[in-house]
């Protein structure tokens, strides 16, 4: 019932995303992508990979397909963990929800520790694989 509840709530997203993977496959050339988040940006690549992730607007569930469709077309797996982490951990939308929660202080210092440790786990995989 609950998992039914849940998939019925994700499809929409799913959806859109997939829409939207189409259309940028179709109009934005594969070496955009390679260019911006591919290997010969370097550090650069994941710290673009990371706003990417900062200002994405999907849940957790459609940023995985995301990630593989960026990889397909010339992303870094540096650019991808760094796009896939910064979306799931941080958002910009909820900002202001968590600091009405958490207070200000907390969530500037998470979310900055958080974007640090992604960065270095990013660079870890550039240099890993």
């Amino acid at each position: 019932m609950v998992a039914g509840r849940v998939a019925l709530m994700v499809l929409p997203v799913l959806f859109f995303v997939f829409v939207l993977m189409g259309l940028l496959e179709v109009f934005v050339p594969k070496e955009v992508f390679a260019s911006l988040l591919g290997s010969g940006h370097g550090v650069l690549g994941i710290f673009l990979g990371e706003l990417l992730g900062v200002f994405a607007l999907i849940e957790p569930a459609a940023v995985f397909p995301f990630a593989g469709f960026l990889h397909q077309n010339g992303a870094t797996y540096g650019s991808v963990v760094a796009f896939v982490m910064s979306a799931i951990l941080i958002g910009v939308i909820t900002l202001p929800l968590e600091i009405q929660q958490f207070g200000a202080r907390f969530t500037i210092v998470r979310n900055v520790v958080a974007l640090a440790l992604i960065f270095i786990l990013g660079l870890f995989f550039m240099v890993a694989l």
